[in-house]
């Protein structure tokens, strides 16, 4: 199919309601779920103990390593991921938009 394009997440979207950059992915293989985080600065950290304390009971913890030659890619959590593990640890994007500018 000609101009179709298959990828495996999105890192230049912005959320229409605060503008936050979002990185939207499909994550797993048989029963992917689709992930929508708010994408921190890479120098960010975002321990694993803290990303448990801000989610809520519908929310998933995801990992997001980061490497100098690799797209950036979402993993699962689980109750065996290492409490000290040094990535950054997200959970779904809550947007929390701006006030308006103007009345119209």
């Amino acid at each position: 199919m000609a101009g179709a394009r298959r990828s495996r997440g999105s890192v230049d979207s912005r959320c229409p309601g605060c503008g936050q950059p979002l990185l939207v992915q499909w994550v797993g293989d048989t029963a992917a779920i689709r992930a929508t985080v708010t994408l921190p600065p890479a120098d960010t950290q975002l321990p694993y103990h803290e990303a448990l304390k801000d989610r809520t009971p519908n929310d998933l913890v995801w990992c997001l390593p980061r490497g100098p030659h690799r797209a950036l890619r979402l993993r699962w959590t689980h109750h065996r991921h290492p409490p000290d593990c040094p990535h950054q640890h997200l959970t779904s994007h809550k947007c929390r938009p701006t006030e308006p500018t103007t009345l119209f």
